[in-house]
């Protein structure tokens, strides 16, 4: 038990450790192929290969988040342009739904546009300020994550063979499970968060080629808004074309609007169900529900965690019906007769 509270300081990174190396296992392999016996080497490599292909990335797409943010905030005090292009946007979209029910007035969305975002903004910088506050902790759980990752992807083979003989269970019944929980793990990565990323990537392109303000900013906001079932990135694209139309003109709405149905809704529509796994389907609203208190639980690391959390429930509770119910392991209580 004590063991548990030594390592659960470190559980975040851990856990992050572990799916790094279930989703990255096949370039470890087909590495290890290409260097022969070497494994120290295949395993340092494609450590190296993250870190450039995805670490870094993130890295620089953190900092223009930090930066748009600032000039966002540092704009609401200087420059009212974007707030009349907003507030006419809103009498626009008022106006049509006044037409559609007219009791639909300007009263019923009385609120102080500059306040709220000013507030919301406000909110955002002094998190930003806890974030620097605490970035020797966050260096250092990602100094422990990489040199988890380093280890579980060289001797993951050795520490899944010691847990399953440690284990009460079958041999069969141990491999199953981790047949399964790699299976519903890769699923919920690939499918959902993988599909998100990308989405919300392409949509803060759009936002950049179109010259929406602030990028970045609103590609992060459409990743989230991607999870969303039945709205997704509709939910920050749509406003931003009723923007484009106030601020850039008409060619710059035309164009944002096909780049939004032709480009990042086609990622939905045609890459999602690719990498979802036949064998694994979780629906939209659950993922959505895992993701919201992943966050409030773990904080920012929750948005991996969440899910995984979510995988691993679904995927025991799909072993205990198909192999324990199935295979009759579950001992009947006894039927006590009254004589």
């Amino acid at each position: 038990m004590l063991s548990f509270f030594v390592f659960l300081p470190y559980l975040n990174p851990l856990i992050v450790a572990a799916v790094m190396a279930v989703l990255f296992r096949p370039l470890y392999r087909l590495i290890q192929k290409l260097v022969g016996k070497h494994d120290s080497i295949a395993t340092i490599l494609t450590v190296i290969i993250v870190l450039i292909v995805i670490i870094t990335p993130l890295a620089l797409i953190g900092g223009k988040i930090v930066s748009d943010v600032t000039d966002l905030y540092n704009s609401l005090a200087t420059d009212r342009q974007s707030l009349n292009i907003v507030d006419s946007a809103t009498k626009a979209v008022l106006n049509v739904l006044h037409k559609i029910d007219p009791d639909i007035t300007a009263k019923s969305f009385d609120i102080n546009l500059k306040q709220y975002i000013g507030n919301t903004l406000s909110w955002i910088a002094g998190n930003l300020v806890s974030l620097f506050t605490g970035a020797a902790q966050f260096m250092m759980s990602g100094i422990v994550a990489l040199i988890a990752f380093y280890f579980l992807l060289k001797d993951g083979a050795k520490f899944k063979e010691r847990l399953i003989e440690l284990s009460p269970l079958s041999d069969k019944y141990d491999r199953d499970i981790f047949k399964r929980i790699q299976i519903t793990i890769t699923s919920v990565i690939r499918g959902t968060l993988v599909v998100a990323v990308l989405q919300g990537l392409l949509s803060g392109a759009g936002f950049a080629i179109f010259k929406i303000p602030n990028p970045a900013l609103w590609g992060m906001v459409a990743i989230l808004a991607s999870l969303i079932p039945g709205i997704g990135t509709a939910l920050v694209l749509i406003p931003a074309i009723i923007y484009s139309v106030f601020a850039g003109g008409l060619l710059n709405a035309v164009g944002l609007a096909a780049w939004s149905l032709f480009i990042v809704g086609l990622v939905d529509n045609f890459l999602k169900p690719r990498l979802i796994s036949k064998s694994v389907h979780i629906h939209d609203v659950f993922v959505l529900l895992s993701v919201l208190g992943g966050l409030s639980l773990f904080g920012p690391i929750g948005f991996l965690i969440g899910p995984i959390v979510l995988s691993l429930l679904f995927a025991l509770l799909d072993i205990y019906k198909n192999l324990i119910l199935r295979d009759g392991r579950i001992a009947e209580t006894p039927r006590i007769e009254h004589g």
